[in-house]
């Protein structure tokens, strides 16, 4: 079983160099046959582009020239059927020898039939090439333009919107102590608090779905409550602001804020802050409520 297989493997590399050397000897042959076809023509004269050199070669004007004329004439010229019928002659002596063949003679080569000779042509009268430099007429149209009429800045009818404002108070434990969490929440919702959006208490006119007078946040950062861990909270103080303007009477919400930090403090025990940081007496609540008042 192995023999065969052995040989089987030797025949199909025998198959293969004998069909390689066969086509390397016809291309061979052919590469022979068209060099000699092409060996006795004149080469073409080269074309001189040092007229304009900033003309590429190809759009460059070039002289008549007989000899180059006739030389491009004579490669450029197609095949007669005498000539394909001597190339066909050519390959048709290309013969394959396998191996253990005796080599036959091989026919005498026919040397193709080309004339050396350079055609002779009359020489015309040699023709200048001369540049026409296109003159285009000054052509450009003349536009005047009409001056504008200087126009007076007009003011800005539109109102100017003003910066929306807060008004702050601060709530703080007495020094050395703080407000649990528990108690914290206990206060707020006896004051109508509601835990709501960004995780901090605010005051609403109704319910929930009702818009916001003011909201109390955390003094220490982040500032957030988790009402799943109010009884482990503890802080020194909260802040009680309101955006201005608010929903409804800023006078009127304001009042109520101040009555409302005011009780929460003292349900915890503990002191009401300016925003300066201050204890909040008549002073600053005047302060504050003429501040409403100016909006």
């Amino acid at each position: 079983m192995e023999t065969h297989v052995i040989l089987f493997i030797v025949a199909g590399l025998l198959i293969a160099i004998l069909i390689g050397a066969s086509i390397w000897s016809a291309r061979r042959e052919k590469s022979r046959v068209f060099s000699n076809t092409f060996s006795t023509r004149p080469p073409s004269t080269p074309i001189n582009t040092d007229l304009h050199s900033d003309v590429p070669p190809t759009l460059a004007p070039q002289p008549f020239n007989a000899q180059s004329s006739a030389a491009n004439q004579t490669v450029n010229e197609p095949f007669t059927p005498i000539d394909q019928q001597e190339i066909e002659n050519s390959v048709k002596n290309i013969q394959i020898r396998l191996p253990n063949q005796q080599p036959e003679a091989y026919p005498q080569e026919t040397q193709p039939v080309f004339s050396t000779q350079p055609i002779q042509a009359a020489e015309p009268t040699p023709i200048q090439a001369v540049e026409s430099t296109p003159t285009f007429a000054d052509q450009t149209p003349t536009v005047q333009l009409e001056q504008p009429e200087p126009v007076a800045p007009q003011e800005n009818s539109e109102p100017v919107v003003e910066e929306p404002q807060m008004v702050t108070l601060y709530v703080v434990a007495p020094e050395g102590m703080q407000f649990r969490g528990d108690s914290v929440q206990q206060s707020l919702d006896a004051l109508g608090f509601q835990f709501g959006e960004y995780h901090i208490f605010h005051r609403h006119i109704d319910n929930a779905s009702s818009p916001v007078l003011f909201s109390v946040a955390n003094m220490l950062q982040p500032g957030v409550f988790d009402l799943n861990k109010m009884d482990q909270f503890t802080t020194v103080g909260l802040v009680f602001f309101m955006h201005l303007p608010s929903a409804g009477n800023d006078l009127v919400n304001v009042r109520l804020m101040i009555k409302t930090v005011e009780s929460f403090a003292q349900s915890l025990g503990g002191f009401v802050l300016n925003d300066q940081h201050q204890l909040f007496d008549d002073e600053s609540r005047q302060a504050y409520l003429l501040r409403v008042t100016q909006q």
